[in-house]
């Protein structure tokens, strides 16, 4: 299947549950390891570090909204979102009225339109949730960046060193 299109029918959009918090932070890893050619240090030293223990610690907070895809019971990707503050954000930070989205789909799953169909819902659930815009961070040479793109994300300004990039909802 073509980048874009739209994913198997067989693959479900669904809330994530509050038992489910170690897929979120499987997931962030799995963003944050993007490029295979830039060693990580192990997960369970990157996933204690403050910069990133804030993406998910004390989920469920008011505001906290994350959506899984599966494909026959197996979770294949999960889209996410946080409200942070002046004090605490990551390198996606607008304001506190602009949540920080994150994305991650399983390798081998990629490509299939399983990301534009999550992002696509988290856009759809953050209007619901009268959200006028939403925030993201991504490195210039990451092909995620050009499915933002598509999705009608632009950059905060010209060259941002932390790759922040907007999407207005309304």
């Amino acid at each position: 299947m073509l980048a874009g299109s739209a994913p198997p029918t067989e693959v479900e959009i669904r809330d994530l549950r509050a038992d489910e918090t170690a897929f979120l932070r499987e997931m962030l890893y799995i963003a944050l390891a993007w490029n295979p050619n830039r060693r990580l240090p192990p997960k369970a030293v990157l996933l204690r570090l403050p910069q990133l223990t804030m993406f998910y610690k004390g989920w469920g907070r008011a505001g906290d909204t994350a959506l899984v895809a599966e494909d026959e019971g197996q979770r294949i990707g999960l889209v996410w979102y946080r409200f942070f503050t002046e004090a605490v954000h990551g390198e996606g930070f607008v304001d506190q009225e602009t949540p920080e989205v994150a994305i991650a789909v399983l390798e081998g799953r990629r490509a299939s339109g399983i990301g534009t169909a999550l992002m696509e819902a988290i856009h759809a659930r953050a209007r619901e949730n009268g959200v006028v815009r939403i925030s993201l961070s991504v490195d210039r040479e990451n092909p995620a960046r050009r499915l933002y793109e598509r999705l009608g994300y632009v950059d905060v300004e010209p060259d941002d060193e932390n790759g922040r990039m907007i999407l207005e909802l309304a």
